[in-house]
């Protein structure tokens, strides 16, 4: 497996890409890089969905800058891991447990191997919130989590919510379970434009992220199917329930964008004020996609993340706090 590089955007040097397998019909795409002198420990980054690694590759050299290893990988169905049906723009999956079997084979066959502690999770949307089922599943293996918008409880205006929730339940037990949601697959992921976007500010990443996906339409991801939709409301209400987030351990960080048109910011600090050790971060003039905002919504992100860590890997714990900033 390869990675995909752009005049804009150069794959950070010394990549080291494998093919996991999970099974006969699933291989994943994982990447590895190594920073100069000690590690401090690995940064482990988790995309959301219609995600891929060479998205991330600049804050791959943020975390490398910081002395960190760092691993990442493509979800199946997405990226370049295997598709699932046979129309590969279909996000699709049956339960997210099949995304904790993926976690766990990348834990398990990758983190392993050259990948020292203390191991951080910096995750996105999505993956935000297949890594708190990781983070009750698997307690301890992470010192400390990052999430990003992470993915507690999605926006469906103009359709209230227990509509949507009900319409996902009806058409994924009505036969339609692999068939996209209303709207069909929607425009080719390589011809979006920045105007109108609801994932980031930033027109030039936002270009440089299309121009990827112009050089490597196979990248690319559409709409979701019912399927997805579905086994996504039940683990939404699944890490949301009660005792599951008072279960985890870990220090976490909810970083929540303010101008987010995806999911709700307030579901993170519900949930940030239930985790033992939660904090909660607002970046006010962000839009879902802070890793892929402007400089100055970038740093901001930093500066949170960079003290948070700093205490959380000096002491193995955070603050009960909630700040907005930006």
């Amino acid at each position: 497996m390869r990675l995909v590089e752009t005049p804009e955007n150069p794959a950070p040097s010394d990549a080291h890409v494998v093919s996991l397998r999970v099974s006969d019909t699933v291989r994943l795409r994982a990447a590895r890089w190594t920073p100069k002198g000690t590690p401090r420990g690995t940064a482990v980054i988790l995309g959301g969905r219609t995600e891929y690694i060479e998205k991330y590759f600049e804050t791959i050299r943020d975390y490398l800058g910081r002395g960190f290893v760092v691993a990442t990988m493509d979800w199946r169905g997405q990226g370049a891991s295997s598709r699932l049906l046979p129309d590969p723009l279909k996000g699709h999956i049956n339960n997210f447990a099949e995304f904790d079997e993926d976690l766990d084979i990348f834990m398990g066959q990758f983190l392993a191997e050259a990948c020292p502690t203390p191991r951080i999770v910096i995750a996105h949307s999505m993956g935000g919130n297949i890594a708190l089922r990781a983070l009750q599943r698997r307690s301890g293996f992470f010192a400390a989590a990052i999430l990003t918008a992470p993915m507690l409880a999605v926006k469906t205006a103009p359709v209230p919510r227990p509509v949507a929730r009900v319409l996902a339940f009806a058409g994924s037990t009505l036969g339609l379970k692999t068939q996209y949601v209303p709207g069909g697959p929607g425009p080719r992921p390589e011809t979006e434009v920045f105007e109108g976007n609801i994932v980031t500010t930033d027109p030039r990443r936002h270009a440089r992220n299309i121009g990827v996906l112009k050089a490597a339409p196979e990248l690319g991801l559409g709409r979701p199917t019912f399927g997805w939709l579905e086994a996504a409301y039940r683990s939404m209400a699944m890490v949301s329930e009660a005792n599951y987030p008072e279960r985890i351990e870990t220090p976490v960080l909810l970083v929540s964008a303010g101008q987010d048109k995806i999911v709700h910011p307030g579901a993170d600090l519900r949930l940030a004020r239930r985790l033992p050790r939660g904090e909660f971060v607002l970046i006010g003039a962000a839009e879902h996609e802070i890793l892929q905002e402007r400089d100055l919504l970038r740093a901001a992100y930093h500066g949170h993340a960079d003290t948070f860590l700093q205490r959380a890997l000096q002491s193995g714990r955070a603050e009960s706090v909630s700040r907005i900033s930006a």
